[in-house]
């Protein structure tokens, strides 16, 4: 079977918005969602199928540089209780600046960012309010904010950065690798004093990754043969024994919570060429996939509320919008599918600190151009339901 296309599609260039978006029409709504072949009205408890009535809003709309950019956010990180960052470009798939600006809880407010950067802020990683890194795929570049300012830590005269993992302030990694699996910017390492480089055994190979702790890294990693999952133990990275599960699956992204509780998202393909959602978990002893029929490119991972998981996704049919998906080992919840008039793409999620309410990034078309949003789905007053309940 022919392998999936690389994890940035042409359609998500579509209108310069971020590589995590597909453009679609429609209001801004939380929908029911039925994967292909499900009949309207059946309940499975492996299947997203029903609405969220708490639904998404606007929180925040920014637009920036001139008034035919398709601003975006490309990634939303929870830094502490009360601050958020949201990250992205002035015109993400054309000629771009990076942007970065904090919400505190009441308000969005832009930060500065060093001089003569081009790209867009594609990563990041925060391990404390005054110790978050940001990585410019194609600007070749990472950022690092001390809680006062943002400066420039290093910049790398070719390849792409697909990768950032920050542990602290003298433990970084940063990784960068094409789809396919031939050399790029390879992986890096920051001690808090200068940058090296690993090339020793599958480190070239790693695309994105999630750390636990210094001595307790996961990473999901492409090569000719096909992608694996790697685990770094505090002095070698390796490769992570998985069987069957991910045969065959190109993987977007990971998440390690716990050693028992590891999770991996990507796409596989049928014989028939269609586009099927993965995601799989490691409870320490073995891995396992939750199981779903949806039709969706994968996105971003993040630790969710009450233990589950939350995963971004662009539906497959070209009519559809951006997902905002949770998940457990038990199965699925609800799913929330984002949609506005013009087009619109979500591009990453993450549960705001000290509650059940979500953060999402992305961007929407205007008549003009595009602006950067960030999204709010309030934490539910509904009676809470046992996971896969419709």
């Amino acid at each position: 079977m022919q392998r999936i296309r690389p994890r940035i599609r042409p359609s998500m260039l579509l209108a310069g918005l971020l590589p995590a978006f597909v453009l679609t029409g429609s209001a801004s709504a939380a929908v029911a969602l039925l994967p292909a072949g499900s009949a309207a009205g059946s309940s499975t408890r492996a299947q997203p199928a029903a609405a969220i009535a708490s639904g998404v809003r606007i929180l925040a709309s920014r637009h920036y540089g001139a008034p035919g950019n398709a601003s975006g956010f490309s990634v939303v990180v929870a830094a502490g209780r009360g601050t958020t960052w949201a990250l992205g470009g002035t015109n993400p798939g054309g000629l771009s600046s990076p942007v970065a600006a904090r919400w505190n809880g009441r308000r969005l407010i832009q930060a500065r960012l060093p001089a003569g950067l081009s790209g867009f802020l594609s990563d990041a990683s925060a391990p404390a309010p005054d110790d978050i890194w940001a990585a410019s795929r194609y600007g070749g570049y990472v950022l690092h904010w001390d809680g006062t300012s943002w400066s420039l830590s290093r910049r790398w005269a070719a390849g792409e950065i697909t990768g950032l993992a920050a542990i602290s302030a003298t433990d970084v990694w940063v990784f960068g690798t094409t789809v396919n699996g031939s050399t790029g910017t390879g992986t890096w390492h920051f001690n808090g004093r200068s940058w090296s480089q690993d090339a020793a055994g599958v480190s070239p190979d790693l695309y994105r990754a999630s750390a636990i702790s210094r001595r307790d890294i996961w990473a999901i990693a492409t090569s000719g043969g096909g992608d694996f999952i790697a685990r770094y133990d505090g002095r070698a990275w390796r490769r992570v024994n998985t069987g069957s599960i991910l045969a065959g699956v190109q993987l977007s992204d990971i998440l390690a919570i716990s050693g028992h509780d590891v999770w991996a998202v990507g796409n596989s393909e049928t014989r028939q060429g269609t586009i099927r959602l993965v995601l799989a978990r490691y409870n320490g002893t073995r891995w396992a996939r939750v199981p779903t029929r949806l039709q969706a490119w994968a996105g971003r991972l993040a630790p969710g509320p009450r233990g589950r998981v939350l995963l971004t996704a662009t539906p497959a049919h070209a009519d559809a919008g951006g997902l905002i998906l949770e998940a457990s080992a038990a199965g699925w919840r609800p799913a929330v599918l984002v949609k506005s008039d013009l087009g619109c793409g979500v591009s990453d999620a993450t549960l705001v600190r000290g509650t059940r309410a979500v953060l999402a990034s992305g961007g929407i078309l205007t008549r003009v151009g595009g602006n950067a949003i960030v999204w709010v789905q309030p934490a539910a007053r509904t009676r809470h339901r046992a996971d896969g309940d419709a």
